[in-house]
């Protein structure tokens, strides 16, 4: 025991051990200050934000005269007030958004009553359309088969009017003949009537040519040298055209253009 005693202090093992214990210490010292500077960094951002807001705290009186502690409890006012307003607001905003929310759920509902609704809608639309168009087409068949009847009912009394007024004006061009031509169809009847209004017409641009004043057949004399021509008096009443394939006609006898032909000379 003697000897474990009077041991050198300085023993390397003792101080390589204190070493170790020193080494460790230093390690979590390290790592201490490391953890400190990341909460100081951490919170720099605060810091600073504090710093911003005691320089725009207004100053009435002089640091030395107010104590640092009234300044930090206006500023704990100042930031509940504010923390208040801020919970508030959030109430609001949760408010309108839940108002947000059932305003959106019933578009939706509207959305899907449209989807539902339309295509109903546009079957009655088509129903609604033929039935529409039935109707028009029913209307428009009965006014054109009352139309038709209408014309067909007036169809024979005018035909009997055009036939009348024919052989009245055929009678008339044969009157002097004291025969009525009732053999004759009806265009040859027409093709009466024109021949006797042509002839009629020369007769009459024959006659003013025959009763013109003698002063002009002077100067037409003097003028022409060669004698003047006279026109004929009256042509004879032509015979009619062979009947065409489209409009069959009976001829006029030559006995009938004769007797026309003395009605025009006794005129």
């Amino acid at each position: 025991m003697d000897t474990a005693q009077g041991a050198d202090p300085s023993d390397p093992g003792d101080k390589d051990g204190d070493l170790q214990v020193l080494l460790q210490e230093l390690c979590q010292l390290q790592a201490k200050q490391r953890k400190l500077k990341r909460a100081v960094q951490r919170h720099k951002v605060f810091e600073d934000y504090l710093m911003k807001v005691l320089k725009k705290i207004p100053k009435g009186i002089s640091l030395l005269e107010e104590p640092e502690s009234a300044l930090v409890e206006a500023m704990v006012r100042h930031y509940g007030r504010l923390l208040m307003a801020s919970q508030e607001a959030r109430k609001c905003l949760d408010t309108f958004s839940q108002m947000n929310q059932s305003l959106l759920q019933s578009l939706e509902f509207l959305e899907e009553g449209h989807r539902t609704l339309v295509p109903s809608l546009k079957i009655q639309l088509c129903q609604l359309q033929k039935k529409c168009h039935s109707t028009q087409w029913q209307r428009l068949k009965h006014s054109i088969s009352y139309q038709k009847d209408v014309v067909l009912a007036a169809a024979p009394d005018l035909l009997d009017y055009l036939q009348l007024t024919v052989d009245n004006m055929a009678r008339q061009c044969s009157r002097a003949a004291h025969r009525v031509p009732e053999s004759l169809g009806l265009f040859s009847k027409l093709d009466w009537i024109k021949e006797f209004m042509l002839d009629k017409m020369e007769m009459v641009r024959t006659n003013s040519q025959l009763t013109e004043p003698r002063e002009c057949w002077a100067a037409d004399s003097a003028k022409d040298p060669e004698p003047r021509s006279f026109p004929k008096p009256c042509r004879s009443f032509p015979k009619m055209q062979d009947p065409s394939p489209s409009t069959p006609r009976t001829p006029v006898p030559g006995a009938q253009a004769s007797e026309f032909s003395d009605q025009f000379n006794l005129a």
